[in-house]
């Protein structure tokens, strides 16, 4: 799964949503409702079928969407939301609560994701923190990047640092430092991976480093390639670990599996 983060594209998917609610923020920020919208306590309030889009400015959203969201804002804060469609946002920093029944495009600065998705979920940030059950397939990547969730049908990681909790059912592929440059000083977490959750199907790391710690259960094959051997803490089960020495050599050059051309 190869999806591209752009603000561009959320601002095509915002504009090209038919038969739904735009809504404008204004020079200074501010938004016009509909009528038929409320505020409580900060957040705007929806209770309804349609679709619902917004260009511009902070926003808070409370309540529930039959249709799909679409938002190109600045920050977004979205408590216990209930969205049956799609959702698409770029923007600042983003914290989402709540459900998602279609597929949730994700992009911004720091993002808090606490929200189950029925479909596939696509988050790129610089640090991002993910929980909830994820249905569908699953694409993250940030420079700091920590997940309790739970992904049902795979996951593609990529991040500076990577911390993998929860569980992972289907196919998993991690990259952390895709690229080892010989004159960068790196401090210790650049390109670690630490495995604290489940992997119940094996997968694929390309790292700096692996840590699989005492939390860890591993099932199937779990194939590692690293500049040294992983570390196994005390009480780790690390099911069939098969490491193979990096040496130096960039993901996409040591196995196939890493080519994303």
């Amino acid at each position: 799964m190869r999806k591209a983060f752009a603000i561009t594209a959320a601002m095509a998917a915002a504009l090209a949503t038919a038969g739904c609610v735009i809504v404008v923020g204004d020079s200074d920020g501010e938004v016009k409702l509909r009528h038929d919208d409320r505020r409580q306590d900060g957040y705007v309030v929806l209770d309804r079928d349609g679709d619902y889009s917004r260009i511009g400015g902070n926003i808070n959203l409370r309540g529930r969407l039959g249709g799909d969201l679409s938002l190109v804002a600045g920050d977004v804060e979205a408590d216990q939301l209930a969205v049956d469609g799609d959702v698409s946002i770029a923007g600042g920093d983003i914290d989402f609560s709540g459900r998602v029944g279609g597929e949730a495009s994700i992009a911004g600065g720091d993002i808090d994701w606490m929200a189950d998705v029925g479909g596939e979920l696509s988050l790129a940030a610089g640090s991002l923190d993910v929980s909830g059950h994820i249905g569908g397939p699953a694409s993250i990547a940030a420079a700091s990047l920590t997940t309790s969730a739970d992904f049902s049908d795979g996951l593609t990681a990529n991040g500076n640092a990577v911390h993998l909790g929860g569980s992972v059912s289907g196919p998993l592929r991690i990259v952390s430092v895709g690229e080892i440059r010989s004159r960068r000083d790196y401090s210790d977490s650049d390109g670690r991976v630490e495995l604290i959750g489940a992997i119940h199907d094996g997968g694929d790391i390309c790292s700096r480093s692996v840590i699989v710690t005492s939390t860890a259960r591993i099932s199937g094959t779990l194939r590692v390639w690293a500049e040294s051997a992983p570390e196994l803490q005390p009480g780790a089960q690390a099911g069939n670990l098969v490491f193979v020495p990096r040496n130096g050599r960039d993901c996409e050059d040591v196995d196939p599996v890493f080519d994303r051309s």
